[in-house]
């Protein structure tokens, strides 16, 4: 009896000193990315472009102009300045909206990204009293913008890192 008592009491000795059985070494998992359902846009998977740097008349004035609504495909993609942009190539599809009673117009983004999320935001472009795109879903905040528009293109320069901006230019389908 004497020995049963001894063993459960080094038994329990053994298991006060064991770390709980759900704490591990390991580090925790990190969740994985997940995408943002702010639109629906669809970009054309076949029309993937690349950064490139842009020449000095990229600096160009932009002077807006009425933005015909549809489905635009990006055409190309520069560089100004300080530019973060993205490496590889990417397609990228533009929906612009345009609110009859208010005049808003609203920018729907989707992207290929290197994985297989879409990178996908949406946001609120105004021109008065400068021109700016106001985020609304996706991201966070707002940024500079420019942007001219013919028939059926849109130049579109947005601020991008510190000190630079990126020139899209888009074609509609």
């Amino acid at each position: 009896m004497l020995r049963r008592s001894l063993a459960a009491a080094m038994l329990a000795i053994a298991a006060s000193c064991s770390p709980p059985a759900q704490q591990s070494a390991e580090t925790p998992a990190r969740p994985e990315p997940q995408e943002i359902a702010c639109n629906t846009v669809t970009p054309d998977v076949a029309k993937q472009i690349s950064v490139t740097e842009a020449p000095a008349a990229a600096a160009m004035d932009l002077r807006g102009g009425r933005i015909t609504p549809g489905l635009y495909d990006l055409a190309s993609a520069q560089r100004i300045g300080g530019a973060t942009g993205w490496p590889g190539t990417r397609a990228i599809a533009l929906e612009v909206t345009e609110d009859a009673a208010t005049g808003a117009v609203t920018l729907n983004w989707a992207g290929t990204t290197p994985t297989s999320l879409m990178d996908r935001w949406t946001g609120t472009l105004a021109e008065a009293p400068q021109t700016r795109l106001t985020y609304t879903c996706g991201r966070i905040g707002e940024v500079d913008a420019d942007f001219i528009a013919g028939e059926r293109a849109l130049e579109l320069r947005l601020a991008d890192g510190a000190d630079g901006a990126m020139l899209l230019s888009f074609l509609q389908r």
